[in-house]
């Protein structure tokens, strides 16, 4: 081999040396984005991490309220039911009441008719025209 052919394949050899240097550091580019980026997302990660996290001991305070209010609210409900029950017997009590006081009523009409039909005409006199 001659000296022009070496350095031609010298040369050759450092420019393949310098294209691979190069796609070298475009890889290393596109890795330092790549990098970026993942921290990026795993900061987004981090983040909704922690509004799940912080939704659920909201959630577990709102349990532990509605356990700590469910009594009261049982309480309530049955006391509202004892109310209502009291109410509707009052109320069966008060028609039933008014039905007898209806019924007393027409007997004491009947009774009332009755006894004018008995009782003798008035005297001309007080006859109405």
């Amino acid at each position: 081999m001659t000296r022009k052919e070496l350095s031609a394949v010298v040369a050759e050899c450092a420019a393949r040396t310098e294209r691979a240097a190069a796609r070298t550091e475009e890889a290393a580019a596109l890795t330092k984005t790549a990098r970026a980026e993942i921290e990026v997302s795993r900061a987004g990660i981090e983040a909704a991490r922690a509004k799940q996290e912080e939704a659920v001991a909201r959630q577990e305070v709102i349990t532990e309220e509605v356990k700590k209010l469910r009594p009261v609210w049982e309480q309530e409900r049955a006391e509202f039911r004892e109310h209502f029950e009291e109410s509707r017997r009052k109320t069966d009590q008060i028609l039933a009441e008014l039905k007898e006081g209806r019924d007393e009523r027409r007997a004491m009409l009947e009774a009332l008719f009755r006894v004018m039909d008995r009782l003798p005409p008035p005297p001309p006199n007080l006859r109405s025209a």
